[in-house]
């Protein structure tokens, strides 16, 4: 938000971010917390408020870069040794292509050559939303990759966690890369909007791709009941945050694209 220009303190992104870990633990898939956090942004933002919810879409890129990094190098350092996931590595290298191509066919300098969006008035949305996305690559550059640098850390935290849970559980030697392939997808899964924080459905995808490295069911689940709990735990911290919450002052410093 800062490289966007808003004046916002760290105490406040802090707040913004524990009540959506909050939220995350009891609605529907492990994102319904960005949903809060972009309805207390709306709020508390007093100018530019789209660009300052957009910022929530750009953190999750960033989120999703490295789950693909991580998922991408598990599998394919896996690929010989488990077949499903050479098949999950080539999908993952077609969708890379396909996201190039994309953001290729979507720059600007395409664009313009269209005459309808040529035609489309400056503050149409969809010229807006396109603006948003491509700052980062016109002057964003720097911020996009600290946050991506940022969210490569937390994903290396979260595998950390789930190795030393499983490793504690079986007193198996297990190889990291398995965890660097297997928890990044298995995050993927639970993000999909189809229970409550990802209950049930993620305790499916532990007990399947575990599974694959001869760990029983009933350790894969409990593995996951105790890093739930652990992120259940964590979520609470933003409940005083949510209870106690004022409005924030968030100002524009100066209009960017």
């Amino acid at each position: 938000m800062k490289d966007r220009g808003f004046k916002i303190k760290y105490a406040s992104v802090v707040k913004y971010s524990l009540i959506g870990y909050l939220f995350n633990n009891i609605m529907p898939s492990t994102l319904g917390g960005d949903i809060i956090k972009g309805y207390y942004l709306h709020r508390d933002t007093k100018s530019a408020k789209k660009s300052a919810v957009f910022t929530i879409f750009i953190d999750r890129l960033t989120g999703a870069a490295a789950t693909f990094i991580f998922l991408l190098v598990g599998c394919l350092y896996l690929r010989n040794t488990i077949p499903l996931m050479k098949f999950v590595a080539v999908a993952l290298l077609f969708f890379l292509v396909a996201f190039i191509a994309a953001a290729i066919v979507l720059d600007e300098k395409f664009l313009i050559k269209l005459s309808l969006y040529r035609k489309l008035p400056e503050e149409h949305p969809i010229k807006k939303l396109h603006s948003a996305l491509f700052y980062y690559k016109r002057k964003g550059l720097p911020a996009f990759f600290a946050a991506l640098f940022l969210s490569l850390f937390v994903q290396i935290a979260i595998i950390s966690v789930n190795y030393a849970i499983i490793t504690t559980l079986t007193g198996k030697s297990i190889p990291y890369a398995t965890f660097v392939c297997f928890v990044p997808l298995i995050n993927v899964i639970q993000g999909l909007p189809v229970s409550f924080a990802g209950w049930g459905i993620g305790e499916a995808a532990y007990s399947v791709f575990f599974s694959m490295v001869s760990i029983t069911p009933e350790v894969s689940v409990t593995a996951s009941l105790f890093y739930k709990l652990i992120m259940l735990l964590f979520g609470f911290i933003g409940l005083p945050f949510y209870v106690l919450n004022k409005p924030s002052e968030i100002t524009r410093s100066e209009e960017r694209a």
